[in-house]
């Protein structure tokens, strides 16, 4: 490696989590001057990635495919997701499959679960999202931020825990945000009413939820297969969620967001890259392990971590092993 790249990675844990510094598509382009050369292929290995048909999971599931995995796209919408899952057949084969599943609801997720003709599952993705800036609750009575981000995940792990441990390295990937960052973990926020809620606090306290999940589930089923949990976030990126959810922010900073190819880069290399195995939770960002609390007030109690295991059990009338 040369000295360019050695001096990127040396001074990264300093810029990281500043946000004009990193977050953008110049940030990009200079943390991927450290990158390790890497193409690591599938070669058959299975890959589901939520919210597939379009963004960041849409060019995760493009990129996965051009390595020679076997591609699931899931997503809520039928016609969306056939019309995401023909365009990436047309590029990369025949290895890419649609099933729809509204990760919002549990019987949805249930259903998905049990009809899944699939003795085995290499690759999980967790990156389906939304940002409303209404409170909603879905029929399972929960509010649709943390459902889709928080619930709908625990629920669709547990219930691929045992193809997922039949895969000698699995991956179990979260799509965060980096507007975590501000961030502390509060559970009563599910429980706001319709006037005090705040959209972009629900949302980034659903994507500080799913970065200690990552971490819990780590470490909760660390006995139990080989699975490499990680959670990341992709710096601010180009995608249509972000134009219709914060149209304000995109209109400002429209010239300065990454690709969703650029977004898409750390997801895949903790999908596919030999490097990865055998990391439990860390936060990732640049194909770097970032730092969870650069705001030392946002770090969560230990009863917090243990409430928030403990809600998406008893939600989702799943129990892990312990």
């Amino acid at each position: 490696m040369g000295t360019l790249p050695r001096l990127v990675r040396l001074l990264r844990h300093l810029t990281d989590p500043i946000a004009p510094l990193s977050f953008n598509r110049q940030g990009f382009a200079l943390n991927r001057v450290g990158f390790e050369e890497d193409d690591a292929r599938g070669d058959g290995r299975i890959a589901l990635v939520t919210g597939a048909n379009s963004g960041i999971g849409l060019a995760t599931s493009r990129e996965l495919a051009r390595r020679g995995f076997d591609v699931w796209m899931l997503c809520r919408d039928r016609e969306r997701g056939r019309a995401a899952r023909d365009a990436v057949l047309a590029a990369h084969g025949e290895r890419v499959h649609l099933a729809v599943v509204d990760v919002s609801r549990l019987a949805s997720i249930r259903r998905f679960a049990r009809e899944l003709p699939l003795d085995r599952v290499d690759v999980l993705v967790h990156n389906a999202g939304v940002l409303p800036d209404r409170r909603t609750i879905t029929e399972d009575g929960v509010e649709l931020t943390f459902a889709t981000h928080v619930l709908g995940p625990f629920a669709m792990t547990a219930l691929l825990l045992g193809r997922l441990s039949r895969s000698t390295d699995a991956r179990v990937v979260f799509v965060a945000s980096g507007g975590l960052y501000p961030q502390r973990l509060d559970l009563d926020l599910l429980e706001v009413d319709e006037a005090s809620f705040d959209g972009v606090r629900a949302y980034a306290n659903a994507k500080r939820a799913q970065v200690i999940l990552a971490r819990l589930l780590a470490e909760r089923l660390a006995g139990e297969a080989p699975i490499t949990f990680a959670s990341m976030h992709p710096g601010w990126v180009d995608t249509p969620a972000l134009r219709s959810s914060l149209p304000r922010f995109y209109g400002l900073m429209a010239p300065l967001l990454r690709t969703p190819e650029q977004g898409a880069d750390t997801v895949v290399w903790l999908a596919s890259s030999p490097e990865v195995k055998g990391s439990q939770g860390e936060l990732w960002f640049d194909r770097r392990v970032a730092m969870q609390y650069p705001l030392p007030w946002t770090r969560e109690t230990a009863a917090a971590r243990v409430g928030l295991l403990s809600t998406c059990e008893q939600l989702c009338g799943i129990e892990l092993a312990r």
